[in-house]
């Protein structure tokens, strides 16, 4: 039996109304069927696929968890060290120290600055704190350590706390890959007004000069930026670009070497010569220097980055205790000046040298 059913108005839409339909059209259905049962339908069939879809995941997941072991599903939750990471840190540090005795031989007094460095001196020589601003690019940052324990800044600390036990040294790392001269002369202000240093070591000019930078507008840079730093009370002191056997034109690397040079005579800014040592310590074959460098050739391991850094700390002892030190040897490098020829000279060398 068919029975007929009227949809007298729109309000009977949500039981069945088609809109398609005339108003108060009449639509014939089989007799006992109801049309809420068709929601239910609906409904039972979407449950039973969606039970299905996850059965099938569950079939594809469940041997692949099986198949892990159980140390790898509980390595994230081993996130605490064994030991407290101040003494990881020193056991660290006291294996790079060991690694390094005998090796990149720097005179005891340390290579001469070229300059003075008066606000370090009073707060070394008086036992008083000390803070270092370390601003450079990614050998500054530590690129190629294995940890930041090994970057350059870090080891500083480290090695002129043990030179001067009295005095509580803080070298604050604020290197930043990739940059040039202009990008940290940017941040300088900032830094100089957050940490208040005693001593800031900019490391600059070898990104300027693999990209080539504008000559005259670098050194304008160098001698604004060491304006800012000594207004602001505190020493600054110059890091000049690292040995680049692989550089691809000798020529302007070397010419940014000899800037930095001419800039800090000019200034009487004290500066530390990387090219210098590192072209000595290519050269003493009495005493082979392991190699410094990371795997792409260019920035140091964590090797070169103590070595660095414990001649930085000589080279700051011996500015600072100078009535102490040793009389200069013939190997020393005595002035700005001469740090300019021999490391512009040392570039033309490696011109003429493949690539290691």
């Amino acid at each position: 039996m068919v029975e007929a059913q009227h949809y007298p108005d729109a309000r009977s839409y949500d039981r069945g109304f088609c809109p398609h339909r005339a108003r108060g059209a009449v639509r014939s259905r089989p007799a006992g069927q109801g049309l809420r049962s068709r929601p239910r339908l609906i409904m039972t069939r979407l449950l039973h696929h969606v039970l299905r879809l996850l059965a099938v995941t569950a079939a594809m997941l469940l041997p692949g968890l099986a198949a892990v072991p159980p140390a790898a599903l509980a390595a994230e939750a081993a996130v605490t060290p064994k030991r407290a990471p101040e003494q990881d840190a020193g056991s660290f540090g006291l294996a790079l120290d060991t690694s390094i005795d005998g090796v990149c031989r720097v005179p005891e007094d340390g290579p001469d600055l070229a300059g003075d460095l008066p606000v370090t001196d009073e707060k070394l020589e008086e036992g008083r704190p000390l803070v270092v601003l370390a601003i450079g690019s990614s050998s500054t940052q530590g690129y190629g350590a294995p940890r930041p324990e090994a970057s350059y800044p870090f080891r500083l600390e480290r090695d002129l706390a043990r030179r001067y036990p009295e005095s509580r040294i803080r070298v604050i790392n604020a290197g930043v890959g990739g940059e040039i001269a202009a990008d940290q002369l940017t941040r300088l202000d900032e830094l100089l007004a957050e940490n208040d240093p005693d001593l800031v070591i900019w490391q600059a000019g070898t990104n300027d000069a693999l990209r080539a930078v504008d000559r005259a507008r670098f050194t304008d840079q160098l001698r604004e930026g060491l304006e800012m730093i000594r207004e602001s009370g505190a020493d600054a002191l110059l890091m000049d670009l690292q040995l680049y056997p692989g550089a691809k034109d000798p020529g302007t690397y070397a010419a940014f070497v000899t800037l930095m040079h001419q800039v800090a005579e000019e200034t009487h800014t004290p500066i530390y010569s990387r090219y210098a040592l590192m072209t000595a310590w290519e050269e003493d074959r009495a005493h082979p220097t392991p190699d410094l460098l990371f795997t792409d050739r260019f920035h140091l391991n964590a090797l070169g980055y103590a070595c660095i850094s414990r001649a930085l700390a000589a080279a700051i002892a011996h500015t600072v205790d100078e009535d102490e030190a040793a009389p200069a040897g013939p190997g020393r490098v005595q002035t700005a000046a001469t740090a300019s020829a021999g490391a512009a000279a040392g570039a033309q060398r490696a011109a003429s040298e493949p690539a290691r």
